[in-house]
């Protein structure tokens, strides 16, 4: 197991465990965990139809999850309850809700980094708690911690050996992508002493050490300026190409409408909402209009009398109008018609995830419920 005691890169040769890449993000905790995690592990209760649903699947999910359940401790109600997701090959899919709601207890439970859960987590059709599962699967977590002995080289070094990786080809591995990253003259120091952009940039290349088919990432591009944001961003959509699918969660809504394929909403520690992008479309109620006109207050008078939802957007001053019974739009048409009002711009919107989040997202995080009452 991994010492205390920090070593030489050169000197460090960690012995292989069963906690492999899945717990190196707990910074100091990390030789706890590679420790302790065999002794606490429990392979979760199966249910038949999941298993069932999965086998009958045409196209197999890298990711399938099925009535995934966690519970704290002291707390009635459950973090996460029933909740459910698909991940494709080469997919990259958004996993979006409100603070709390229990996004990052579902990565948790997922990885293995809570064992006293229950549900069906399968990746590659393969129980997660099993060594063949974890060898396929990468994690970044939402906050960086690092050990605070390890220098960027030794970090990525020690990461790889953990998971099974040669000493000397992880030298050489570790080498080639911190010039990658441009954090090469950095080697020697501390990641904890990093930039957030930088930071990011470890913890992407920890989590592809092992060629993972899968990454989940847990608000990866929290605290970055808008260019590491693009870069970051980058990185991701040249890993797709690759095949590797991504399941992240983040409130940059309006980035991740760029790039996502499917998309999971969590409300209150349940799953519901589902879809890919094209299905999310097409079977979108609700129709977004972009409009500005020669009399917008008169305009705007008339939305309120009809009880049709708008609002202003601030980058265009246009008005950004919800449509979700196309007699609404008829009505509209008509009105402007009769008042004379000319038309300079009115075009029709794509559904977003920020429109779809509001529409879905009710009940937030499992702690305001509680404190409501909701159920």
């Amino acid at each position: 197991m991994l010492t205390s005691k920090v070593h030489h890169s050169k000197q460090r040769t960690p012995a292989k465990n069963n906690a492999g890449v899945f717990f190196n993000n707990m910074g100091h905790k990390i030789t706890e965990c590679a420790t302790n995690i065999s002794k606490k592990m429990f392979p979760p209760k199966y249910f038949k139809n999941d298993i069932e649903e999965y086998k009958n699947m045409k196209t197999k999910p890298v990711l399938f999850v099925r009535h995934l359940t966690k519970r704290y401790s002291k707390r009635s109600a459950p973090a996460i309850e029933n909740v459910s997701i698909n991940v494709y090959p080469g997919e990259f899919h958004a996993f979006i809700g409100a603070n709390g709601a229990g996004k990052t207890t579902s990565m948790k439970s997922i990885i293995g980094g809570y064992v006293n859960w229950s549900g069906t987590v399968l990746i590659n059709g393969i129980n997660s708690n099993l060594e063949a599962a974890k060898a396929k699967i990468g994690y970044i977590p939402e906050t960086p911690r690092f050990p605070a002995q390890f220098t960027s080289f030794e970090y990525l070094v020690a990461m790889m050996e953990l998971s099974g990786i040669d000493p000397k080809e992880a030298q050489i591995r570790a080498t080639r992508q911190l010039k990658l990253d441009g954090l090469w003259k950095l080697r020697d120091v501390s990641p904890n002493t990093f930039s957030s952009g930088q930071k990011k940039k470890i913890l992407l290349a920890q989590a592809l050490v092992h060629s993972p088919n899968i990454i989940l990432m847990d608000e990866p591009v929290a605290n970055l300026d808008p260019q590491a944001r693009g870069d970051f961003f980058r990185l991701l959509t040249k890993l797709r190409t690759k095949g590797v699918s991504i399941l992240i969660s983040s409130h940059v809504l309006a980035e991740l409408d760029l790039y996502f394929d499917s998309v999971t909403i969590i409300d209150g520690g349940h799953t519901v909402y589902e879809n890919s992008k094209e299905k999310m479309r097409e079977e979108a109620k609700i129709t977004h209009y972009s409009v500005k006109t020669s009399n917008d207050v008169l305009l705007k008078e008339y939305l309120r009398k009809i009880a049709v939802q708008y609002h202003m957007k601030k980058e265009n001053k246009c008005i950004n109008v919800n449509i979700s019974n196309p007699s609404d739009l008829i009505k509209i048409e008509t009105f402007m018609s009769q008042h004379k009002i000319s038309i300079d711009t009115f075009i029709r919107e794509p559904v977003t995830l920020d429109a779809l989040y509001k529409k879905m997202v009710i009940k937030g995080s499992v702690d305001t419920m509680k404190k409501k009452g909701k159920k």
